[in-house]
């Protein structure tokens, strides 16, 4: 049986997220603050006193901190690599501690609106775009195993060798 990659299990998305950890996080009962970089102020990540779910307290906070991404599921997760965030949930998610995954180079199939569909892999992969794909030229996407599913690291013209990567 495979294992799982459980760092990414707990996520309930959409994840807010930061490309670095905060220097520093403080717990209250009711709020979470973070100061991004040494020195800089005191940032409110949640406030429980409020009403709703975190994404609307969040709307609320006055001196809330300021997310990089906001990651819609565990593709956008992969794709801009964050290091901590505040899942839906209003759960610290620390996504510093790095695993290894397997990679496998795959070539492009077919193109089809923004579905592309990979060799070996029978379900296609929706790229988040607003642009018509045309598949003019050989091209191969490095795929990543997690938790029993697919996801696109990149894309390249030249087949990569099976690889092992950090998440």
């Amino acid at each position: 049986m495979k294992k799982t990659i459980s760092k990414f299990e707990c996520i309930k998305y959409p994840l807010f997220a930061l490309k670095h950890k905060p220097y520093e996080i403080i717990y209250s009962i009711d709020c979470i603050y973070a100061v991004k970089n040494k020195g800089s102020n005191l940032e409110t990540v949640d406030n429980k006193n409020l009403e709703g779910d975190y994404f609307s307290r969040l709307l609320q906070l006055v001196n809330r901190i300021k997310f990089d991404y906001t990651c819609k599921n565990l593709q956008d997760v992969i794709y801009n690599k964050p290091a901590w965030g505040m899942d839906s949930a209003a759960q610290p998610i620390d996504l510093t501690n790095k695993v290894i995954a397997r990679t496998k180079s795959l070539k492009v199939r077919r193109v089809k609106n923004n579905l592309i569909w990979l060799e070996s892999i029978s379900y296609p992969f929706k790229i988040n775009t607003n642009e018509q794909l045309i598949l003019q030229d050989i091209i191969y996407a490095t795929v990543v195993n997690i938790n029993y599913e697919w996801y696109i690291l990149n894309f390249s013209q030249e087949r990569q060798k099976p690889d092992v990567t950090y998440i």
